[in-house]
């Protein structure tokens, strides 16, 4: 038995095993296992080595689809620690390298580099977070791996070689000298590894999950700039799809209350909701497959507007819900909520939709927007409109180190006025006559950054107006908070959905107003305050199309099987895939017809051709009638060795030599008019 394909085998059984451990893929590592054992044990040699040369782009196509349509659980038993995808990558390297066995190449031998797939995929399959003996049984994995490479590349000599000259002694123990110094460095940087595993592994995290771009502003600090960064970051990007019948308008990511060193941030205290229960829930609201519904009003459900909510880039935990929220259906078992009635998750499934309810006449809208501190989750519904008096010091706080002119410029602005109503119009007026939008906004050094807008009136974007008009606000005694989202009022026809862009990410005031409630505040111009702009319709279409697929993979991952059946149908309904098969269809046919007459044009345009064309069926038809016909698929070559092996005699032989003339003379490009000449005499005899 060939040595280096037993090393191979095992080699495979090793990676086999450290997957089915760590990531429970028991069903995969057996279908592995008993494709391995086959081509191991049986002369069964399915590719050559040119057709394995286009296996990593197949797998690579396969990959992708897989990654996007196939839940994770399908696959993989246990979660990955840093790549959501380990067991993925390191499943499709292991395919690769099975399909390796059934190769054929000289020697019946594996490519060279099959140690090199196996350390790739056992490094993917040590993405798992172990703790006490299991180290010790990943370290038994990785020394085997070595033991067998090493043994894999010793059997890699080709037979008949000459050996390699026998190795001096001195050098034998220079070489045991390395290698006892390697395993002590290693068995010491292990050890260190180890005392310091905890604090590799958070900066491991922090370096290989930084905090993504599409969160900047929604995340626990709303420093003056981070909307920005998000409007920057790729702004005609899609960042929220909205399936709702009326304009969603502002859409709350994050609300913050207390504002220092040019950063806002929300004062710590969250209690968790659970699902409710069928039976307490209108039709509209019972849970169905992986959605879970979570109430917090229980005001008349006929009043409630529905908003479907789809994600197109991963904003970890933040929700995005209008105000008034008073349920929610997300696909997750467990909610926070803060002060603000601001909901958070803490693994809100990538590219799923969530549904938000939302009512703009309330009685639970003062205590979601912020009223009181709930301590319980029976607090959302009991809880009165009068426990915004003991919130109400937090919301007017402000920082110590304050220039005293800014609170000079609120009694100037608004300290004339005896409501918060009107303390509210004046600051918002403020704003709107005395200064201009501008993306972006130049400080001077040493400067404070909010309180030289608000004195010196430079050009500035959303930030600046929402964080002003909070601290002026505050500062003539009206509760308010900072809050940042998007808003979403720009209308795609063809999909009937509205979109919300990474531009149009957006700051803005809540201000508590007694007579009102909760009132939003616009201090920023018309001009920075997010439009709809009218888009082409090829562009709308185009991202209709995407919001089906982005529904469809959802669909797939959620119901399996059977919801990909389901897709396939309805996907099937609609006119455009019927549309784009027959242009596709039509096309094929023009090619092919456009191939066959350029064809025919070179045959009939070469008189030569068209004699080697005669010359060949006047051969092959004085055969048919001697009983052996040519077949369609049969070259001359292959024809002239069936020729000689039906018979020996001189007629059979000369025939096979006059095919194989013909192929030469025909394809070599060395046809004068001679060999034309002999050629065509030899047919006739």
């Amino acid at each position: 038995m060939n040595p280096q394909r037993s090393a191979g085998f095992l080699l495979v059984v090793l990676q086999a095993g450290a997957l089915a451990y760590g990531f429970r893929t028991w069903g995969f590592s057996t279908a592995v296992l008993a494709a391995g054992l086959i081509g191991w044990l049986f002369p069964l040699r399915l590719a050559s080595p040119q057709a394995a040369l286009r296996w990593p782009l197949v797998l690579v196509v396969l990959y992708v689809i897989q990654r996007t349509l196939v839940p994770r659980a399908w696959y993989s038993g246990a979660q990955s620690f840093f790549f959501p995808d380990a067991c993925l990558t390191a499943e499709y390297f292991l395919v690769f390298q099975v399909g390796q066995f059934f190769v054929r190449r000289e020697g019946d031998r594996l490519p060279v580099y099959l140690p090199i797939l196996a350390m790739v995929t056992m490094i993917w399959t040590a993405d798992i977070q172990v703790q006490g003996h299991i180290r010790g049984i990943y370290q038994s994995f990785a020394l085997g791996l070595v033991v067998l490479s090493a043994a894999y590349f010793s059997t890699c000599r080709i037979r008949g070689e000459p050996a390699a000259a026998r190795p001096s002694a001195v050098r034998n123990v220079l070489l045991g000298m390395i290698l006892v110094a390697v395993g002590a460095t290693a068995w010491f940087a292990a050890s260190s590894l180890y005392a310091n595993a905890r604090r590799i592994e958070l900066i491991l995290i922090r370096m290989t999950r930084p905090s993504p771009p599409e969160s900047a502003g929604f995340s626990g600090q709303g420093r003056l700039g981070s909307v920005v960064q998000q409007k920057a970051n790729s702004g005609d990007r899609v960042a929220l799809r909205i399936f709702a019948d009326q304009t969603p308008g502002y859409l709350r990511g994050r609300a913050f209350d207390t504002f220092a060193h040019s950063a806002w941030q929300t004062s710590p205290g969250r209690i968790a909701l659970d699902a409710e229960s069928d039976e307490r829930l209108p039709p509209e609201l019972r849970n169905g497959g992986y959605t879970r519904s979570f109430v917090l009003s229980r005001s008349a459900f006929q009043a409630w507007r529905r908003a479907e909510i789809w994600p197109n880039q991963p904003f970890r935990e933040t929700i995005f819900a209008p105000s008034g929220l008073t349920a929610l259906q997300a696909p997750v078992e467990q909610v926070t909520i803060d002060q603000h009635g601001i909901i958070e998750a803490e693994d809100v499934p990538a590219g799923l939709a969530y549904i938000a309810w939302s009512s703009p006449a309330t009685g639970a809208e003062e205590m979601q927007l912020g009223s009181f501190l709930p301590t319980s989750a029976s607090d959302l519904h009991a809880a009165p409109a009068t426990a915004l008096a003991t919130f109400r010091q937090r919301l007017t706080a402000l920082p110590t180190d304050l220039d005293p002119r800014v609170h000079e410029l609120a009694t100037e602005v608004a300290g004339l006025y005896a409501t918060d109503g009107e303390r509210i119009a004046a600051v918002e007026r403020f704003f709107l006559d005395n200064f201009q939008y501008r993306f972006g906004i130049d400080v001077p050094p040493q400067a404070d950054p909010l309180t030289y807008f608000l004195l010196e009136r430079p050009p500035a974007h959303c930030e600046y107006f929402a964080s002003g008009a909070a601290v002026l606000l505050r500062a003539a005694g009206v509760p308010c908070r900072y809050v940042t989202g998007f808003v979403a009022v720009e209308k795609n026809n063809h999909g009937g959905y509205w979109v919300a862009r990474n531009r149009d990410a957006h700051a803005w005031v809540e201000a508590f107003d007694p007579q009102r409630g909760w009132v939003l505040v616009e201090a920023t111009p018309a001009s920075g305050v997010p439009q709809s702009v009218p888009r082409a319709a090829t562009s709308q279409i185009w991202d209709a199309w995407r919001a089906r697929w982005q529904r469809a993979v959802a669909a797939i991952r959620q119901g399996g099987f059977r919801a990909t059946l389901a897709a396939a149908g309805e996907w099937l309904q609609r006119p455009e895939p019927w549309g784009v098969l027959l242009v596709l269809t039509a096309a094929w046919t023009l090619r092919r017809f456009a191939y066959r007459r350029r064809q025919a044009s070179a045959i009939a345009s070469d008189p030569r051709l068209r004699e080697f064309r005669r010359l060949l069926q006047r051969m092959d038809e004085r055969w048919r009638k001697a009983g052996i016909p040519r077949q369609p698929w049969e070259t001359p070559h292959q024809f002239a060795a069936r020729l000689i092996s039906v018979s020996k005699a001189a007629e059979h032989c000369q025939a096979a030599a006059w095919y194989r003339r013909y192929a030469a003379l025909r394809f070599g490009g060395c046809a004068d008019a001679d060999a034309m000449r002999m050629l065509s005499d030899e047919s006739a005899s």
